[in-house]
């Protein structure tokens, strides 16, 4: 520090030490009050008289039990005490919040949960029972995220590449899911680094799981668990949350986060792959902690369009599509050729119903699309619909899934 600058700070320490404020600091209200009458030599009754205050009002100010307080008392007290005016309103916030810590503590919580949760959602998916019992409401939270306390839920921010389908979203709704999904991956210690070239290597094998409808999403996840990037699938809880999956990086690792955002079997593998772009090609900006919502304007540089084209190039090219639209209504040449291209039948039909827009390709060919809640299921996603206890659900999953505790 050079000398004029210490000696400015010298200054303001000694200045602070003999300000005519600074006893206020370290007194409480109604000592100060004692202090200057007996400084003064004069009776509170006298006191009482010279600040033009009943003994009721002072005697209810200085025990921060005062329902109204007055910008004229304030200013009165001020002059009397020659304490400014702010450090009164000051020593009276501390005296009332010390006087009322259990009242304002619960105040505090309620608002916290009112602030933070969409409570009539919550209520509708079963959550909770009610909107208006919140020490049921704090229980359920606390219960199912395993926290300590309601404001641990605070340190969920939203620091991940989304994919949705570009519609609004609920922001306490999207929280909730992030946070859900933080919590479960934080109870999802994987050992093994992240080995971009080994993701690589094994990126010519995924597609091919796409036709094992009942396993092939499972070990798709055994294997990137080995290579450093964990996948979890969690329910996106209510209909207004218009997200397919996110990317995450949690303790320097790339997670994804997968949800059953349609009934098509389809949009679970394209999200996957899409997902996995952003781990190949936006894992540095993912990793500073930044986050992209598909849609919305952000400082992160994530192009979702070309996640978007990477996916669906990878799973089945514009030029295999112009092969097939032909035969779109011969079943068995749709599945000769899936088969052919190391697809399900399934992604074929959807993909040629998605470039149709404004048609009813999805229904006229849904009778291909095959149900794959068995295969959610080896995720546990039945149980996070039943909210048990995040911990409870990830030691299943990591069980089952990844063979670890």
């Amino acid at each position: 520090m050079d000398e004029k600058n210490r000696h400015r700070d010298i200054d303001a320490l000694i200045n602070g030490v003999f300000s005519a404020n600074s006893k206020s600091a370290y007194y409480p209200f109604n000592e100060l009050f004692e202090q200057r009458l007996n400084y003064l030599d004069i009776t509170k009754h006298q006191a009482l008289k010279i600040l033009g205050i009943d003994h009721k009002t002072l005697a209810s100010i200085l025990a921060g039990d005062s329902k109204k307080v007055d910008f004229v008392t304030i200013l009165k007290l001020s002059d009397f005490l020659e304490i400014s005016p702010n450090e009164i309103i000051n020593k009276y916030f501390q005296l009332v919040s010390n006087t009322h810590n259990e009242t304002l503590t619960l105040a505090k919580k309620r608002s916290f949960i009112v602030n933070n949760f969409n409570l009539p959602s919550l209520k509708k998916i079963g959550f909770i029972d009610s909107i208006n019992d919140f020490d049921h409401i704090e229980n359920r939270i606390v219960s199912f995220f395993g926290y300590e306390n309601v404001f641990e839920y605070s340190k969920h921010k939203i620091t991940a590449a989304f994919s949705s389908a570009q519609r609004a979203t609920n922001k306490e709704n999207l929280t909730f899911w992030y946070a859900t999904a933080c919590e479960s991956l934080e109870k999802t210690p994987n050992p093994n680094e992240y080995d971009r070239q080994a993701l690589i290597d094994y990126f010519p094998q995924i597609r091919w799981h796409s036709m094992n409808v009942e396993n092939g999403l499972l070990l798709v996840a055994q294997a990137l668990f080995q290579i450093g990037v964990t996948l979890i699938f969690i329910p996106k809880f209510t209909t207004d949350l218009h997200v397919r999956g996110a990317t995450l990086s949690y303790k320097d690792r790339p997670c994804i986060v997968l949800t059953k955002y349609t009934n098509i079997y389809a949009t679970l593998w394209f999200t996957l792959i899409h997902e996995l772009f952003h781990v190949l090609y936006d894992w540095d900006e993912i990793r500073n902690e930044h986050y992209h919502i598909s849609g919305e304007t952000t400082s992160i540089k994530i192009n979702e369009a070309e996640a978007n084209n990477f996916a669906r190039q990878y799973l089945f090219s514009d030029e295999k599509m112009d092969v097939v639209k032909p035969h779109i209504d011969e079943p068995r040449f749709v599945k000769y050729f899936a088969e052919q291209n190391h697809v399900h039948p399934s992604l074929i039909y959807a993909f040629y119903s998605y470039d149709l827009v404004g048609g009813n390709s999805y229904a006229k060919y849904n009778k291909y699309m095959p149900e794959f809640e068995n295969l959610l299921e080896r995720f546990y996603a039945k149980d996070f619909l039943k909210f048990s206890p995040i911990k409870k659900i990830s030691k299943e999953r990591n069980l089952e899934i990844y063979n670890t505790i």
